[in-house]
């Protein structure tokens, strides 16, 4: 890994596109952009925005606005030009060959961002596999990639070694780091097991990146998750036991931030962590209500949820930080998301409401009338974790016991010889 010691300046370049309709406005493109370039400790010295019809397969913009950008960065000093674009090998050595600095675009940001949160084997793994994978393709004679090892952003990740290997080691790292991820997927598949045989549901956590997720799960389960206004602070999934009323058991999972045009490759590369998703019984989309930007950071979502084919999950729509919001606003938005949720995970507000409509979503709950022989009475230490227990009579032969109980332990019950009527 390198570090800067010095913080890096940074000219940032948002090209605009007119036949891509990205349903965000120039604004909002340059706010998102430069929020994540902040978060990876650089200084933001200009934005120029660059409007095409389409790209241009040498420079991705045009010849003469790449000079206009070299005199710009030459005049501030920058150290790195960033381009809010996925540039190809072709586009982004032609460009630095005139730039004469580096240049790095979207998918290396992010991977930078990633790489300074990946604290996890199963979080590093999964972002080198990212970064080689991208590296690949740009491995080829006096590439640019090759020549980075100044240190910076754009260049943390596998290292000097690794960047100079022949592209058949760089295929057997990526195919001994798929196979690590498999094994971790199996691991994770017996978890999944035994949790099906306790009957316990799954819900995760999803949303845009510092939606605050992770402090929402930590408010519910009374935990103590490293929490930052950063981005990408969650890479790998956290999961922990979460007891609703009537002794029903829930496991809660954090999962990585999405983020609007989140590079496919990541996607790819942090299957492990998202196929989580794929086995979730409920789903808690949580959108930060204190972004002016909130209904594009819900369809950023809803995209990568479509992606991952998981559109058709079971959700409930969770706006959190409405300390930082005024009441008339926040009125507003009730009147147009009826169905929706809107809590303080940090002032812990509502959330006896959510954890309710959790309950309600997850299980169906009935009555039932037990009769249980005197001599199994240990049967009562079960019914009292896994069940609500509304009332027992102790009879010479028996005990009458009447629950409030999910019907998937029914079968258990009758199996042990319990008598089991629907009431």
């Amino acid at each position: 890994m390198y570090e800067t010691e010095k913080k890096e300046k940074a000219l940032l370049v948002v090209v605009i596109i007119e036949e891509e309709k990205e349903g965000w406005s120039q604004e909002e493109l340059a706010e998102e952009f430069k929020n994540l370039v902040i978060s990876t400790g650089i200084e933001v010295v200009d934005l120029i925005f660059v409007k095409r019809k389409i790209p241009t397969p040498s420079f991705y913009i045009g010849k003469g606005k790449v000079y206009e950008i070299a005199k710009i960065a030459q005049e501030k000093k920058v150290d790195v030009v960033i381009f809010n674009n996925n540039l190809s090998f072709t586009q982004q050595r032609n460009l630095e060959e005139i730039l004469m600095i580096k240049t790095i675009d979207r998918t290396q940001l992010i991977l930078d961002i990633f790489a300074r949160h990946a604290h996890t084997q199963e979080g590093s793994i999964q972002v080198e596999l990212a970064q080689l994978e991208y590296l690949l393709p740009r491995l080829k004679g006096k590439g640019i990639m090759l020549s980075r090892l100044g240190g910076g952003i754009g260049t943390r990740g596998p290292g000097e070694k690794k960047l100079e290997v022949d592209r058949r080691r760089i295929e057997d790292r990526i195919s001994k780091l798929r196979d690590k991820l498999e094994k971790l997927r199996k691991h994770r598949h017996l978890l999944r097991k035994r949790r099906g045989k306790e009957n316990i549901k799954i819900c995760s956590l999803v949303g845009y990146t510092n939606a605050g997720k992770t402090t929402l799960l930590n408010a519910l389960v009374n935990d103590t998750q490293k929490t930052s206004d950063s981005l990408f602070t969650t890479l790998d999934p956290v999961s922990r036991k979460l007891t609703l009323s009537d002794n029903l058991k829930v496991v809660i999972t954090d999962t990585v931030g999405f983020l609007y045009k989140l590079p496919p490759n990541l996607i790819e590369a942090f299957h492990a962590t998202l196929e989580e998703l794929q086995f979730s019984d409920l789903l808690l989309h949580v959108v930060d209500i204190s972004s002016k930007n909130y209904e594009k950071l819900i369809s950023a979502v809803k995209e990568v949820l479509e992606e991952l084919h998981l559109e058709k999950k079971p959700q409930i729509l969770v706006f959190n930080k409405i300390d930082k919001v005024d009441s008339s606003w926040l009125n507003n938005l009730k009147v147009k998301y009826p169905e929706a949720l809107f809590v303080s995970a940090l002032k812990k507000i509502n959330l006896e409401i959510l954890l309710e409509r959790m309950k309600k979503k997850l299980f169906s709950l009935e009555y039932f009338k037990l009769r249980v022989p005197l001599n199994f009475l240990k049967i009562l230490d079960y019914l009292y974790t896994h069940t609500q227990v509304l009332k027992i009579d102790y009879l010479p032969q028996e005990a009458i016991v009447w629950i409030r109980a999910q019907n998937s332990l029914i079968p258990y019950l009758e199996k042990k010889g319990i008598i089991v009527e629907k009431i």
